[in-house]
């Protein structure tokens, strides 16, 4: 078994994963290689947002509304 691996389990409602399987199959990609690939793209993505906040808090002090 690979170490610098987490198995993740999760409950999914059937019709999402209908789509999901649908769009996976679509191209060519496996639920796995899909996931890790959305999961990147999100880390990503927020991590830009949470860089964004930290410079206007260094800046202004003012921290930021969580879930607004």
């Amino acid at each position: 078994m690979r170490s610098d691996r987490t198995l993740i389990n999760f409950n999914c409602p059937n019709d999402l994963m209908d789509s999901f399987d649908e769009v996976c199959d679509f191209k060519s990609m496996n639920r796995t290689q899909t996931l890790i690939e959305l999961m990147r793209d999100y880390v990503v993505n927020k991590s830009d947002e949470i860089q964004r906040w930290n410079t206007v808090y260094q800046m202004t002090g003012r921290k930021p509304r969580v879930g607004v």
